[in-house]
Parts: C-alpha cells; sequence; structure tokens
C-alpha cells in the first residue's frame, strides 16, 4: 500500500478502536493488528475498506449504528464488527446483485458494501450539491482559499468503485419509493432527488441514531413533498399573500423604507405552514422574534394584524397627532413611539383546518439578534403559568428569524443556542429560520464568516439543519412542516436556511449596485418566486391561468379595500393593544395609582425565618452552613440584628405567600457569588439539593426558582426581561456576578429595559442586582458602572418638581427605571415587596453590595419590616442625638451605599457630632422632596456663595467622572434653588477623574479611601478658597 493509504488505514483503525470501547479495546487493537499486518485476504478486506479518510467516517458511522441497532445493517457489516470487537481475523464476504453473481462487500468497492457507502455519501454530503441557490451563483461552495470547494468527490459511483457497466445492474435496497431490487441508476436518481434537490438535509452530525432514523425516514419518504392541487394551491395562495403585501406597498410608497421580505417571500408561508402542522401537534401559542427585515409581512400575514391598520401607519392615521401634544401637556409624560418595522402585537390567529393559536411578535430593535433570548423568556413563562410540564412545553413554541450574516457573527446566537436545554430555561425547542439573503448589509458571505453554511452554528448543537431554496414553496413549506414535527416529537431546536435574496438594497431606496454589481444584474433579471411558482404549476398541469390570476386578484382586492378604509382608521387613544390580558389592572405612567403597603406581620416574619432555617431530616449539611443557620435562627428569634441575606428571603417568601411566582438567575446566584445567600443547599453526602423558599409549609405558595445560569449575561439577562413581559406577578431577578460584568449586557440595557416602556408601551418589573462597592478588588469588581443607568434615566434635571404628598410615586410612575443603592437589609425588603405591590411596573437597577453581607453595623431590626414600615427613598442622619441637636450640625454629607458606613465609623473615632449623614437609597428618579426635607433640617450648614461651595458635600467612592456625581450635582442644586431660594454650590470629595474605575495596588486603594473619608468628614483649611483638590488622590471640589 503507498504511505498515504497506510496513513489513511491506520487513522481508521485507530478509529475503530476508539469506537469499541475500553472493555474491548485489547482485542479490537489485536483485530486490528492482525488485519493491517497479515496476508493477502486481511489486507483486501481492510485496506479496500478504509483507504480513504472518508471512508474511515462512514466506517466509524456505521459502527455506531451496529450499536444502536445491527438489525437495521447489512447482516456483513454485523458479521464484520462482531469479529472487529472479538478480535478475530476478518474474512472477505460476498453479496449478491443481480444475475446471482457476487460482489465484494468491502466498502470503497462496487457491490453492497459500496452501495451502502455511496447511500451514506449522499445522506452526509448530499446537501453540498443541492440546488439551493435561487440565483444559480452557490457562491458559497467555490471558497477555496476557506478550504471549501464544490462537488465532493464521495457523490459519484465511481469513488465507490463503480464504473458505467454497474449503472444497470440491479441491487436489493430499502429506500422508501424503489423496488426492492432497483438499478443503481434508480437508487442514485432517487438519492439525488431526496437530498440534492431543493432541500439539503444536513442531519447526520446528530449523535443520536433514534433521531437519525426519524429523519431518514420522512425525507426519503416520496410523499415528503406534496403533490395533490389542493395543497399546491394552499401554498400558491400563502405565497400570494405574503407577495402582494410587498407589492402592494411597492407600488403605494415606493421610497418608504419598509423592510421587505422580496426575495425571502416563501418563508413567510412557510412559517404559517410551521405552526399550522405545530397547532394539529397540541400547539396554543406561538411567540415570534425576529429582526425588522420582513416583520411588516410577519405582521400581517402571520400575527394577523388587521391590513387596515398596517396601512393606516404607512398613512399616519393611527395616531392622533394633536391629541398625543395635548395629552403630554396635560400629564407631563410623552409616548415616544416606534419606527413600525420595530413593532410588536399580539392577536388570535385561526387557520383553515379549525385550529387557533395565540401569535406575539415581540418589539425589537436595529440589534438584530437581541430579541432571541426575550423570545425564549417570554415563551418560557407561558409555559410556567400553562402548568409547568413537559406537556405545556408543547403548548407553546417559539420561532426565532434571523440574517444570514447576523446568525454566523452575532455572539448572542450562540449563547441562545447554548440555552435549549439548560433547566428553567428550556422552552421544548425553537425553530430558528434563517433569512439567507447571502449578503449583510453591504458585506459578501465570503467576509462574514469562515464556514461554508452561515447555519453551521447548529451543528455544534446536534440540531438538524434544513437548507432549502426560496424558490420552491412546496420545498420551503415542506421543510417547515417537518420543522414543527421535529420540534413537537423531540423537544429540541431546528435550522431552516431558507437560500433567497434580497431584491432591493438594504433598505428599498438603497442602492446595492454601489457593492455588490455582480449580484444584483443577476437579481433584477430575476423572476419573483410567486412568477417561478406560478409558471411550474402551469408547465404541470396543476393550475391553470385563469385559476391563478383568480387567486391574485382576490389578494390585490383585499388590499385595495384596507387602504381605502385605513383613511376612515381610529386610532387607540390609549395605544393599548400589544398590551397581554394578564396585564389588565395595571396603570400606565399617566394614569390614577394609589400606594400599597410593604410592611408585614412581625409574627409571620418570624415564621418564616424560622423556616429559612429548617432543613429535611436527615440531611447532611455543610459544617460551615450549620453555623451560619444556628446564628440566623438567633438572630430571628431576637428580632434585633437581621442581615442582607435574611431579609432578602423573608422579601421573596412573603412575596411567594401572596401568590407572586419569583425567580432570581444568574452565574452563582443559589449561593451567591459572595457565599451569603444559600437559598439552596447541598446534602454533602449524595449532593441532593434543599430550597429553604420552596418549603415554607405556611399556607399556599407560588414556586421559587433560583437558577445558576450559563456564562452569558446578554442572553440570560434577555431571557428574564422576556419572562418579565409576560406576566406582572412574577418577580423576575438577574444578578451579575460582579455588576461591571453587566457591560456584557449593555445592548439589552440601552435598548430594551431602559427605553421599552417609553417606545412600546410594554412595562417590566425586571431587577438587575450589581454588585458594586470599592474594596481594594480593582478595575473590574469594584464599579458596575452606576452612571451609565443614570444618564438613561430620564427625570430632567432642571425639572422644577411639586414638593407634595404623593410626590414619589408619582415621580416613579412616569420614570422609566429606578436606580438604587441601598444601604440597610430593611430597605432592601421594601425595595423587592415595592415591586410587586404596585398596579405598574418599573424595571429597578440596584448596585447591591459586597461587603455589607457580614458587617456587624449592617443589621436592622425586625420592627423595619414591619406593619408600618415602608420603602424609604432617602435615609436621613440616624444618630438621635445629632438629630436632636441638628443647629449644631455645620456640615452635611449626602452619600450613598456602603460608604455610609465608612463615614459613620470615622465621625465615631474621631467623637464628632457637627456632621449629619444622609444616604440616597433611590438615585433615580431623585427624591427632590426628601432631599429639600433634610436641607431644612440642617439650617446652619453653609450652602456656599454662588460661586464657591459650602459644606453640603456629595461624596463618592468612584472617580469624579463616574459614579453619581454627574446625575445629582445639578439636582441637589435646583432642590436648593426651586425649594429652598438658595444659590447652593455643591462640594465634591471623591477619587479624582480616571479612565479606570479603580485601582489594582490594594496600599493605592487604600490610601485614596482614607483621604475621600477624612476629607468628607473635615474638611480642609481653605477661608481663602485657594484648594481646589486636597489631594493628588482626590478630584478637584467643584
Amino acid at each position: 500500500a503507498s504511505k498515504t493509504s497506510s496513513a489513511a488505514m491506520r487513522g481508521a483503525l485507530a478509529g475503530i478502536v476508539r469506537a469499541c470501547g475500553a472493555a474491548n479495546a485489547k482485542a479490537s487493537r489485536r483485530a486490528a493488528l492482525a488485519v493491517h499486518s497479515g496476508g493477502g485476504s486481511h489486507r483486501t478486506v481492510y485496506a479496500d475498506a478504509v483507504a480513504s479518510g472518508p471512508n474511515a467516517m462512514y466506517l466509524e458511522n456505521l459502527y455506531i449504528q451496529y450499536q444502536a441497532d445491527p438489525s437495521k445493517l447489512d447482516p456483513k457489516w454485523c458479521e464484520y464488527f462482531a469479529s472487529l470487537e472479538g478480535g478475530v481475523a476478518v474474512s472477505g464476504g460476498s453479496a449478491v446483485v443481480s444475475g446471482g453473481s457476487t460482489m465484494s462487500v468491502v466498502p470503497g468497492s462496487s457491490g453492497a458494501g459500496g452501495l451502502q457507502n455511496l447511500i451514506r455519501a449522499y445522506q452526509v454530503r448530499g446537501h453540498e450539491a443541492a440546488d439551493l441557490d435561487p440565483l444559480g451563483m452557490n457562491q458559497w461552495r467555490t471558497w477555496s482559499e476557506k478550504g471549501i470547494t464544490a462537488n465532493p468527490p464521495e457523490l459519484e459511483p465511481s469513488y465507490h468503485g463503480f464504473t458505467s457497466a454497474d449503472m444497470d445492474k440491479t441491487f436489493q435496497v430499502g429506500l422508501p419509493g424503489l423496488p426492492q431490487n432497483a438499478t443503481l441508476r434508480e437508487i442514485m436518481d432517487h438519492l439525488k432527488g431526496t437530498y440534492c434537490s431543493s432541500i439539503g438535509v444536513e442531519y447526520m452530525h446528530i449523535g443520536d441514531g433514534t433521531k437519525l432514523d426519524w429523519i431518514r425516514a420522512r425525507v426519503e419518504n416520496p410523499a415528503f413533498r406534496p403533490k395533490e392541487k389542493a395543497k399546491l394551491m394552499k401554498i400558491y395562495k400563502s405565497l400570494i399573500e405574503v407577495d402582494t403585501f410587498e407589492q402592494f406597498l411597492n407600488t403605494q410608497y415606493k421610497t418608504t423604507k419598509r423592510f421587505g421580505v422580496d426575495g425571502g417571500e416563501a418563508a413567510v408561508a412557510g412559517i404559517n405552514a410551521a405552526i399550522e402542522k405545530a397547532a394539529e401537534l397540541g400547539l396554543d401559542e406561538v411567540v415570534v422574534g425576529m429582526p425588522h427585515r420582513g416583520r411588516l409581512n410577519i405582521l400581517t400575514n402571520v400575527v394577523g394584524k388587521p391590513l387596515v391598520q398596517m396601512f393606516a401607519e404607512f398613512k399616519g392615521t393611527h395616531y392622533d397627532f394633536e391629541n398625543i401634544v395635548e395629552k403630554s401637556q396635560s400629564d407631563d409624560w410623552l409616548f415616544a413611539g416606534d419606527v413600525k418595522y420595530h413593532l410588536g402585537t399580539s392577536n388570535v390567529r385561526e387557520f383553515e383546518n379549525g385550529k387557533s393559536i395565540v401569535a406575539t411578535l415581540e418589539a425589537n430593535p436595529s440589534h438584530l439578534e437581541t430579541v432571541n433570548t426575550v423570545t425564549l423568556g417570554r415563551t418560557r413563562a407561558k409555559q410556567y403559568y400553562l402548568g409547568n410540564t413537559p406537556e405545556t412545553q408543547k403548548r407553546v413554541m417559539p420561532v426565532i428569524l434571523h440574517g444570514d450574516a447576523s446568525f454566523a457573527g452575532q455572539g448572542v446566537c450562540y449563547e441562545t443556542m447554548q440555552l435549549a436545554h439548560v433547566k428553567e430555561f428550556d422552552v421544548g425547542g425553537t425553530i430558528h429560520v434563517i433569512i439567507n439573503n447571502q449578503v449583510g448589509f453591504t458585506t459578501d458571505p465570503v467576509d462574514d464568516r469562515s464556514t461554508m453554511y452561515c447555519s453551521d452554528l447548529g451543528k455544534g448543537f446536534n440540531t438538524p439543519i434544513l437548507h432549502v431554496n426560496g424558490d420552491d414553496p412546496v420545498a420551503v413549506t415542506s421543510a417547515f412542516e417537518l420543522a414543527a414535527e421535529w420540534r413537537q416529537t423531540w423537544n429540541s431546536d431546528i435550522i431552516i436556511d431558507v437560500v433567497c435574496y434580497r431584491r432591493f438594497g438594504h433598505n428599498e431606496t438603497d442602492a446595492p449596485e454601489y457593492t455588490q454589481p455582480l449580484l444584483y444584474k443577476v437579481i433584477n433579471k430575476h423572476p419573483r418566486a410567486e412568477a417561478v411558482f406560478g409558471q411550474k404549476l402551469l408547465a404541470s398541469g396543476i393550475a391553470t391561468q385563469e385559476e391563478l390570476d383568480a387567486v391574485k386578484t382576490s389578494i390585490w382586492q383585499k388590499h385595495e379595500d384596507a387602504f381605502k378604509a385605513a383613511d376612515n382608521f381610529k386610532p387607540d387613544e390609549t395605544m393599548g393593544n400589544w398590551v397581554a390580558t394578564k396585564w389588565e389592572g395595571f396603570v400606565r405612567p399617566t394614569d390614577t395609582t394609589s400606594a400599597h403597603p410593604t410592611g408585614v406581620d412581625l409574627e409571620l416574619l418570624q415564621q418564616i425565618g424560622r423556616k429559612l432555617c429548617e432543613t429535611p431530616e436527615g440531611f447532611k449539611l455543610h459544617p460551615g452552613l450549620k453555623r451560619q443557620l444556628k446564628k440566623k435562627l438567633e438572630d430571628v428569634e431576637a428580632g434585633e440584628a437581621i442581615d442582607w441575606a435574611t431579609a432578602e428571603a423573608m422579601g421573596f417568601a412573603t412575596l411567594l405567600l401572596e401568590g407572586n411566582h419569583v425567580r432570581i438567575t444568574g452565574q452563582d446566584v443559589q449561593r451567591g457569588t459572595f457565599a451569603h445567600r444559600h437559598c439552596v443547599v447541598k446534602d454533602q453526602a449524595n449532593g441532593s439539593d434543599h430550597c429553604f423558599l420552596n418549603n415554607l409549609n405556611l399556607g399556599p405558595q407560588e414556586t421559587f426558582v433560583a437558577r445558576n445560569s450559563i456564562l452569558a449575561e446578554y442572553a440570560v439577562l434577555g431571557f428574564e426581561l422576556g419572562f418579565s413581559y409576560e406576566n406582572p406577578r412574577a418577580l423576575c431577578i438577574w444578578e451579575a456576578q460582579f455588576g461591571d460584568f453587566a457591560n456584557t449586557a449593555q445592548v439589552m440595557t440601552d435598548q430594551f429595559i431602559s427605553a421599552g416602556e417609553h417606545k412600546w408601551l410594554q412595562q417590566s418589573g425586571l431587577i438587575m442586582l450589581l454588585p458594586h462597592g470599592y474594596m481594594g478588588q480593582g478595575a473590574e469588581h469594584s464599579s458596575c458602572r452606576l452612571e451609565r443607568f443614570l444618564q438613561m434615566s430620564d427625570d430632567d434635571e432642571d425639572d422644577v418638581p411639586a414638593f407634595q404628598n404623593d410626590f414619589g410615586r408619582q415621580q416613579v410612575q412616569r420614570a422609566n427605571w429606578q436606580v438604587m443603592n441601598i444601604s440597610t437589609p430593611a430597605n432592601y425588603f421594601h425595595a423587592l415587596r415595592r415591586q410587586m405591590h404596585r398596579d405598574f411596573r418599573k424595571p429597578m437597577v440596584v448596585a447591591s453590595p459586597k461587603n455589607l453581607f457580614r458587617l456587624r453595623q449592617c443589621v436592622s431590626p425586625l420592627e423595619d419590616m414591619g406593619p408600618r414600615s415602608r420603602f424609604q427613598r432617602l435615609i436621613g442622619e440616624r444618630d438621635p442625638e445629632i438629630l436632636s441637636n441638628a443647629d449644631k450640625v455645620d456640615r452635611l454629607i449626602f452619600c450613598t451605599g456602603k460608604l455610609y458606613y465608612e463615614l459613620v465609623a470615622e465621625r465615631e473615632k474621631r467623637g464628632l457630632k457637627n456632621v449629619a449623614i444622609v444616604t440616597l437609597e433611590q438615585i433615580a428618579p431623585f427624591p427632590f422632596d426628601r432631599v429639600k426635607t433634610t436641607m431644612e433640617m440642617f439650617p446652619n450648614v453653609d450652602v456656599g456663595d454662588g460661586v464657591h461651595p459650602g459644606n453640603i458635600i456629595w461624596c463618592q467612592e468612584e472617580p469624579k467622572n463616574m459614579g453619581a456625581w454627574s446625575y445629582v450635582r445639578p439636582r441637589l442644586v435646583t432642590t436648593a434653588r426651586e425649594g429652598l431660594e438658595k444659590d447652593m454650590v455643591m462640594r465634591y470629595v471623591g477619587r479624582r477623574a480616571a479612565a479606570s474605575p479603580a485601582t489594582g495596588y490594594p496600599k493605592l486603594h487604600n490610601a485614596e479611601q482614607e483621604a475621600l473619608v477624612q476629607e468628607a468628614i473635615l474638611g480642609h483649611d481653605d477661608a481663602s478658597w485657594s484648594v481646589q483638590r486636597p489631594s493628588s488622590l482626590l478630584g478637584h471640589q467643584t
């Protein structure tokens, strides 16, 4: 044998040895060596079988099948593998072919073995030769620089030892649609028709033989693609609905951006087919997430948004501009709205088969793939509230549409697929639809990925991939119906890669010829998909021209009628057609709301506290946790020193007992990054879990979920947001490992969480817990970048506040979110409960602590969570002696979070009673009224002379260009000006402006911290205003 053949032979031998497993490794090795070094018969059997690399792969695949079910293989293969496993030398075999002659069964030679390899080659690589590109260019098959070439040699009979003389020989085969004895020519035609036509099935990477057989049984069945007239005409009608919508808008609004689906129309018809098929298999609801391309068509033809309303949006009659402006003046709140190709809706959709489903399309910004896990989160919530069983997963199905460039390039796609089978994130499978335009904005496919297909990500998750020609709506429909059946059967993801094109540029006014001149020469000459399909129906005699014209005329007239009716469309005054029914009774930012208490009966809190310290009998708790629970129980009974984790658990427990679902996710939420929460504990003997909050036994309660998530902030935060959208009675919390890790989810924060209500009237009560605080841990473990969240807060620094009752509640109701840095366990308890004890929902960003969990001063009496207690947006001076001598205070410090305790410690060390320290617990929206009251309490504090600062100080740990300073400074000034008629100049005490949030040198950190604390408490002697910065470690004070 040649060196190449010997190398391939050794490689294949190694593969078989690996496959046979450890138990038979010695026997396998003996058999392999015998075959390789033995006499002529051994060499013929083995060398012919695996002399080439591809055949080695086939051999391993066959062996996997042999292990799963030997009855499905040729008996000679079973004999071969049995001998190899047993260490017995393998003799040559034979199989009967036409005419009674015998042919070797060895793979790589003609005959039964060669035929089996040929069939397997089409199953594995047939998609590489499939007719997938409507434009006939197949650019992705010619990237030789990436090692990608066209025409796999394994698909040629000659590769397997056949010659032209073998083409009319008959073989015994078991392919559906072929007689048991078929000629090689017939077999080849069948294989090409199955695997190389307008559907390319990529599935042999799946490691489950049962699933492989399931797919094979369907795609190899001649009935896979419908041929009856009724079905074909139904597909044609669905395609014309999609096509007419685009053509009608192109006629009426030729220069308006609509991001149409022109070129990929069949995909929309396919989605309808998938939903209808799934409805037959138990589906009740579908949740769709998608980018802007094709969204308007999906809205009307899949979700069922009325054409009249859609056309009203184009005409601008869907809202009353004068009314919006008038209401903004009276309500002091303005709904921003969004462009129509970002909007979503929810609707009941009925199908011809009599089935109906609820279809929801998620609103999405132009960040193409951001909506992916939002879609999955809402889906999971729907499944949870339907009963949270495996069966309810079949009742709600997510469909996510992708672009080819974005699916290949956006990391969140990987994160989305990684969630597929993670507990509490599993939605029972998603249908992923790639609208493969073969261009990304102006980027050619060769530049937007390294792989042959944009869908290759799916192979890493054992996901079947159906590539389909977008000009063949029958093939598209068949692929989508198969996808629906797969999802409902296997509860797993599936990808459909609809290879199509983008008829216009990135939008309808773009000129794509600048960057893709050759591609658009082809596209401009290419007929629309409906014309291609219509011609096929005519040529095959399925339909007459009159029948096709009747369908087109009827649908076009429907659009004409709706277009005229849009002139009289009456807009929804509340803009409320998006809100789901579960949100009935919840108010908008402009509606009247009322207060709801958050305090809880003290006896109930103690009962809860005891349950938080109990484990089942026989449960082997970690010794350290035993000591912690013993101390916790003592504190609960005493009721004087409730720590942060206990207050949080009590907040969760009371909400659960009130019927609210609570879920918290993130990388380390069960234990907590700082080993403080321990809401789920492990049996040290057997590893079993115990969740205290699901075992309260204090009456009916909802379920608590604490789930450590995958290491993907972007995806998991989006998932929790989607869950929170579905039902306002679910408290959804995402906790970052460290606060600054939230920056990997910045898109979700910017586009959805901070602006979702303003753009889409979509409320959410999502909580983000972002551990924050300067403890000498360096740049990446100190700051949650509080300044970014405050910059996105929408309260105006110069808006004159109304210093009156209920100001705080009305202020929060109109704000886009709340930003907190809370300093006491009790106030955190109330903040959690306040999220659910309102008739509206707002996101809440919490700069949560790291060292306060074990700080002995950071505890709360149980009474602070009792019936007469509530959340405090600002906590004033806590020293009774200083409060009773307020006129002696000449220095007033405002701060937030854990810095308060360091300032108090310094004050106590120096025995000072002239310094008052106040914490802003809710930084945004800014508590103008509480700040005004605080300033009034200390009348002898110098406010400055209008140019130079006095002794009202903002103290922070963060550098001056970070943290809350830029946000609070103008609002503190506004409070003094409008509330006290004083021209106040704030004094800044904190780190100097910097590029990095924190130093990595512990000694430098300590020096900075000591300097800012001392400067805040003591100040410096500067009667002449000459010292702008008392220390090089600190920032300028004005």
